[in-house]
């Protein structure tokens, strides 16, 4: 059964443009797929001097379960040139590459009620997704009306209630 999911993707270390397409040529492999815009922001919550990152949403259709295309993904990252991440209480760093498993179409897997479940190794829908207009920026152009299964809210509604003014449309120069 094909499976709609999307993603987010990004990048702020080396040439982050081809980092996201060394990703997509990837991430292909498991299914067609659609791209968002790339934004640049500003990198939240990380020391002053940190390398902007370039974002945005893939829309992928695929037969891979959930638990596969998890497992691919860090394996995408891996070959890309992420370093591990050690655990979730690890400050925020850069990155050549990040993947998240924003939708994995309407399922719901690690949260209780409307809270994710503190330590449970896969999320989703990704818990913070609602807070982040890096993430909903490009996501709404691929998916406004999606509904999201936890929070029953619109992409396009979850975008109104974040500020938008550090996420600014790329291109190549």
């Amino acid at each position: 059964m094909v499976t709609e999911v999307y993603l987010g993707v990004g990048s702020n270390l080396g040439d982050r443009d081809e980092n996201l397409y060394r990703a997509l040529a990837e991430l292909v492999k498991l299914g067609p797929l659609q791209r968002s815009s790339w934004y640049e922001t500003e990198p939240a919550g990380m020391a002053a001097g940190t390398p902007h990152f370039l974002n945005g949403a893939v829309r992928l259709w695929t037969e891979v379960s959930l638990e596969a295309l998890h497992a691919r993904i860090i394996e995408i990252e891996t070959r890309l040139g992420r370093e591990p991440v050690r655990s979730s209480e690890e400050p925020k760093r850069s990155r050549i590459i990040d993947i998240d498993i924003l939708f994995f179409n309407h399922r719901v897997i690690g949260w209780q009620a409307d809270k994710p479940v503190s330590g449970a190794k896969l999320i989703v829908p990704h818990p913070h997704l609602h807070k982040r207009a890096f993430v909903l920026v490009p996501l709404a152009e691929l998916a406004p009306d999606f509904r999201h299964p936890v929070l029953g809210l619109t992409v396009r509604e979850l975008l109104a209630n974040v500020d938008t003014s550090e996420v600014r449309p790329w291109e190549r120069s």
